[in-house]
């Protein structure tokens, strides 16, 4: 049969994607995630590759012959690093575009109060002095909204320090930045900071919600430096005192053509139960009212850990063998594992996600708005589905002691993976 053109193929594969029809790629294979993105036009920025056409009816790839362990996704990252990379608008009818519409990344988000303050607002700053001396050679854009509600964007080399920036800023401003990593200032990178801050006014109204802090750091990045990101993660909860929080896999997207991407996000987060899913202020909106998920890395204050049974009765549900704790000063960090879990959904919940979700299930959320409305049809969470995702990680109670014995066969913690200092 004579091969289609690149165009054809994709337009067979976004119309496959949007009736729940065969894909090219399983999320548990995050490596080998280069199969459904090689069959569309490459971005410029991205090294070029072969397109992978493939004829109609020609067999495509099964979960059974992509890469499953954690060994095989990194060996194939290092080989592919541009894997992490998706095209712009993928799953809407104008696209794909060019440009990087999503980043797949380490990711990690703090939910915390009183950004209006002044130390709270130096400890913004501090928290992105630390970044800024691991990710700052990667930096390139900073999209910011300033005074009186001006907002735009400039070169990451050309902006002020944010120290400079949060200074003059009154209390009843935006407190908004962004830093990213992509070659274009509307391109995804895996490098990026966020923190949104909401106004003074807003917080003496009683304005439901928090303020939130995001970054992010590549996976090779992450696996090559096995306890950089805890340590990173467990000192901004301290500096922030944060409420609450969580870091694992997630996409990261276009900052200012996120819309254009949740459908990405969608269709990943139904294969892969470790991925988050949702900007930062989707769980920031609701984080007065508990915590959005549990991760690889799970944040508590010490108001959610006393309604769930205090320290006692988290150390009797999670095994020191697989779980570190960590005291922040205002609460504990729990590292679920060695590593982040992906979590492939044609597979059995990871009992290092299942166990602590079941345990801080009552301190959970029960409702979200994690995307907007669809424009083409495309795969969206919203109502039902995003409540839904909220449980992912639920399982009946009876349940529960074969997840237990299933943490014999999980990689275990080591000294290398830890951090020195637990609770």
């Amino acid at each position: 049969m004579e091969e289609e053109g690149g165009a054809a193929c994709a337009a067979r594969m976004r119309r496959a994607v949007l009736r729940g029809g065969p894909f090219y790629v399983d999320v548990r294979a995050f490596g080998a995630t280069r199969e459904i993105w090689r069959a569309f036009p490459r971005p410029a920025l991205l090294p070029s590759a072969p397109h992978d056409i493939r004829a109609e009816g020609t067999p495509m790839p099964t979960p059974s012959n992509l890469p499953d362990s954690h060994a095989e996704r990194i060996r194939t990252l290092r080989e592919h690093p541009e894997n992490v990379l998706i095209p712009g608008s993928l799953f809407m009818r104008s696209g794909p575009q060019d440009y990087v519409g999503a980043a797949l990344a380490i990711t990690a988000t703090l939910y915390f109060p009183d950004a209006h303050l002044p130390d709270v607002r130096e400890a913004v700053a501090a928290c992105f002095d630390d970044y800024e001396a691991v990710a700052g050679a990667h930096l390139t854009w900073l999209w910011h909204e300033g005074p009186r509600s001006r907002s735009g964007k400039s070169s990451y080399a050309r902006s002020r320090p944010l120290r400079t920036m949060l200074a003059r800023l009154d209390e009843d401003d935006a407190l908004s930045f962004a830093y990213v990593s992509g070659r274009q200032p509307h391109d995804a990178g895996e490098w990026e900071f966020q923190v949104f801050g909401m106004r003074g006014w807003q917080v003496k109204l009683g304005h439901p919600g928090m303020s939130c802090l995001r970054f992010s750091m590549p996976i090779l990045h992450v696996e090559d430096h096995p306890t950089a990101f805890q340590a990173m993660f467990a000192a901004f909860a301290a500096r922030l005192r944060a409420a609450h929080g969580h870091a694992g896999y997630g996409l990261v997207l276009s900052l200012v053509r996120e819309d254009r991407n949740q459908s990405v996000e969608a269709w990943f987060a139904e294969r892969a139960y470790g991925l988050d899913v949702g900007s930062p202020m989707s769980g920031a909106r609701h984080a007065r009212d508990g915590i959005k998920t549990v991760g690889w890395l799970t944040a508590l204050d010490h108001a959610l850990v006393d309604q769930v049974g205090g320290l006692a009765a988290i150390r009797a549900a999670l095994p020191e063998t697989w779980f570190a704790l960590y005291d922040y000063g205002n609460g504990l960090v729990v590292q679920a594992g060695p590593k982040p879990e992906t979590g492939p959904t044609h597979r059995p919940r990871p009992a290092s996600l299942v166990l602590p979700n079941m345990l801080l299930r009552p301190v959970r959320i029960r409702t979200v708005g994690l995307h907007n409305c669809g424009i083409d049809d495309e795969p969206r969470l919203n109502g039902d589905a995003a409540d839904g995702w909220l449980a992912r990680l639920d399982v009946a109670e009876d349940d529960l002691p074969a997840y237990r014995a299933a943490l014999l066969d999980a990689p275990r913690l080591t000294e290398a993976t830890t951090l020195v200092r637990r609770a």
